[in-house]
């Protein structure tokens, strides 16, 4: 075959297979990435502790990383411990609804809503509005489906400890030696590309530590603003549904519906829980306007400080990113869009820069 047809299968051919060794070991590589996330977290922190002097003797750099490492544990810990009675005071509410008094309370003011789901065949016309609103609410409450849950969980805790015991394993050592996946990389890359490839990671790390503080830091506030508004209303069990919707601030654009609309179910099951149904429409209108004010501090100050100044990109090409890799993956794709695509930027200003798009694209960064 001619030498100018292999210079181009050679490439692909060693892309192809990094694509199918990466899908044929996709939770190893999963454990990789979550420990690189970790370590690009927690790299800032080691630098400082590096800086630290017992008089003439410098802190051990090994004993920086595990300071870091456990720095990270203890927060994820602490979460952990404020949240899971949280959950657990939650479902007890939900499983102490009293689904007969509910019933009784709203079967007047509901029955309008029932004859219009009849007539349009949502529901069985032989069935009465009692009967159905019954076995829509046994649904919600039945104890069976936490039961599950937990069983379910119970069963995978042994991979989960396995796949936890490895990120820390691979997290640690990333964080110890700052290079590890830089020289990996940089030992596959042809000669000739070492330059560029080493520069590419430079810049592309130096991106996402930026971004992923940026994230961290989002969902934080939002987190603090959703919880502080609702404890000012009185809303129950506050600070877990604000804990939920600044979490579900990592899923660009959708996160803040999602999270919303969890806020308002948990925020009216827990009203419901306790008998108070006069207050339901008050819960409901207080955590939208509650998570309408925070999404606004979001989207008009939050994330043009994260998006535009962290990966350095206008907000269209954030949009755009964000709907393919929606369009690719879903959710997690939605989550990945931005990182991934500040890669590829990066990516193409070293290899591309000639072309007037690259050019145009990567102006600024």
């Amino acid at each position: 075959m001619d030498d100018k047809y292999l210079q181009y299968l050679k490439p692909l051919a060693a892309v192809a297979i990094i694509i199918f060794m990466g899908w044929y070991f996709l939770d190893i590589v999963a454990y990789i990435l979550a420990a690189i996330f970790f370590s690009l977290i927690g790299s800032p922190l080691v630098k400082q502790l590096d800086k630290i002097r017992f008089g003439r003797v410098q802190m051990p750099h090994s004993l920086s990383a595990g300071i870091t490492l456990l720095t990270m544990v203890t927060g994820v810990g602490l979460f952990l411990v404020l949240i899971v009675p949280l959950i657990v005071s939650q479902a007890n509410v939900i499983a102490s609804i009293d689904i007969d008094g509910m019933n009784k309370y709203f079967q007047e003011s509901m029955a309008g809503f029932y004859k219009f789901l009849v007539q349009y065949n949502v529901v069985d016309p032989q069935a009465s509005f009692s009967e159905y609103l019954k076995s829509q609410l046994s649904g919600v409450v039945d104890l069976a489906q936490f039961t599950n849950f937990f069983s379910s969980l119970v069963s995978g805790t042994g991979s989960v400890l396995m796949g936890l015991f490895i990120v820390l394993f691979l997290t640690f050592y990333f964080l110890l030696d700052n290079d590890l996946a830089k020289r990996s990389i940089l030992i596959i890359t042809p000669e000739k590309h070492v330059e560029n490839v080493e520069k590419v990671l430079h810049d592309s790390k130096f991106l996402l530590v930026r971004y992923f503080h940026g994230i961290l830091i989002e969902v934080g506030i939002m987190m603090t603003l959703e919880a502080t508004g609702l404890l000012i209303f009185g809303i129950p069990n506050a600070i877990l549904i604000g804990f939920i919707g600044g979490l579900m601030n990592v899923i660009p654009y959708l996160g803040p519906l999602i999270g919303g609309i969890i806020g308002v179910v948990l925020a009216s099951l827990s009203v419901i829980g306790v008998g108070d149904y006069d207050s339901i429409l008050y819960t409901i209108i207080t955590v939208i306007g509650v998570f309408a004010a925070s999404n606004m501090v979001d989207n008009f100050v939050l994330q043009p400080q994260i998006y535009s100044r962290s990966v350095k990109a206008h907000p269209v090409e954030i949009f755009l990113a964000i709907i393919i890799g929606g369009k690719i993956s879903g959710i997690a794709g939605m989550i990945l869009a931005v990182p991934t695509y500040t890669v590829i930027k990066v990516i193409a200003r070293q290899f591309m820069q000639r072309m007037k798009l690259i050019k145009y694209l990567t102006s600024k960064m």
